[in-house]
């Protein structure tokens, strides 16, 4: 199929608009485009460990071994993605999101009656917004590379302010306060945060590697598992290393495992065709096709060793049957 956009559009669309009025195409031209299924799933491996150095978090999610970390680790991975994506396509302001949100909402509602007192945290729901926010930003200068644009901090700042007002303190009931007033402060925020004294913490630990094997098993055969594992602890901060007791990398491994990913995203931005589909619009043709071929009677092969093609457009679901099954954004 021949191009209908320029080889590199991305990094040009994105300068020619105002991050305070188009903030959420921003958002989404810097997010969805470059993704791809592995991405999505080694950022939510890198990633989550981050939101339960808290122990009150990490309890929560483990729930004594009941948890979907537990029973079901590759859809609890999924979901998370769904979500994600859903929020980064849509934008705060798209009913899709509001749903998205509401659905998670009422889920922490559910386990905070479980688990009093752990949800009442608002600097926990702050810190993981900031987290999302800056992500990109922070990955990129772990790595020695240039943070995002000027624009992009902005429109991010735009964008996940506004995410911020959809959640509920689950344990209070009560709207979120104390979002940073900019980019930087967010920064700060998360530094002062990761900082704190957190107690070392057995139960974040265990939720760890159960992040880890369900990443290992989907991209790489049994024999490269403790390579997957590298590559993931490799991008851990020293905060959730020291707080779970897990051993750092090699300093070497850690430095060729960050060259890597550096080069990765390079080539990606630099070098390789901008890709005209994003990952949610390719999950939702692969899912036509699949479902046409299916009703020729035809094979599905296209949907081979891809779960997330699984999904539907929202993972949303209505309140009585969220509360009914309980299976959630910490479940």
């Amino acid at each position: 199929m021949a191009r209908t956009k320029p080889r590199k559009w991305i990094a040009k669309e994105i300068e020619s608009l105002d991050p305070q009025a188009d903030y959420e195409r921003i958002w989404k031209l810097s997010s969805v485009y470059y993704i791809s299924d592995f991405l999505a799933d080694y950022i939510y491996a890198i990633t989550f460990p981050n939101f339960i150095v808290p122990q009150r978090g990490a309890q929560a999610v483990l729930r004594e071994g009941t948890g979907k970390i537990y029973s079901d680790p590759n859809r609890r991975m999924d979901d998370t993605t769904r979500h994600m994506l859903v929020w980064w396509e849509n934008g705060p302001n798209d009913e899709k999101t509001q749903r998205s949100v509401k659905s998670l909402n009422n889920l922490h509602r559910h386990y905070a009656k479980q688990y009093p007192g752990n949800f009442d945290h608002n600097e926990d729901y702050i810190y993981t917004l900031c987290y999302e926010a800056t992500l990109m930003h922070r990955l990129r200068l772990k790595l020695g590379m240039s943070g995002i644009t000027e624009k992009q901090q902005q429109a991010s700042w735009e964008f996940w302010s506004r995410m911020a007002t959809l959640f509920v303190n689950a344990g209070t009931g009560e709207a979120l306060t104390g979002f940073p007033k900019d980019f930087a402060a967010m920064n700060t925020f998360m530094d002062e945060y990761e900082n704190k004294a957190w107690p070392t913490s057995p139960y974040g630990a265990e939720v760890t590697e159960r992040i880890l094997e369900p990443f290992a098993q989907r991209h790489f055969p049994r024999v490269l598992h403790p390579l997957a594992r590298t590559i993931v602890l490799s991008m851990y901060n020293d905060t959730v290393l020291r707080v779970f007791g897990m051993p750092e990398p090699n300093p070497l491994v850690k430095k060729v495992v960050r060259l890597g990913v550096r080069m990765g995203l390079t080539l990606t931005e630099k070098v390789l065709p901008d890709p005209e589909e994003s990952l949610p619009e390719r999950h939702r043709r692969q899912r036509a096709q699949v479902k046409s071929l299916a009703s020729t009677g035809r094979s599905p092969a296209v949907a081979s060793g891809c779960p997330h093609l699984a999904a539907t457009d929202s993972p949303a679901e209505p309140t009585e049957v969220v509360e009914a099954r309980a299976a959630s954004f910490h479940g």
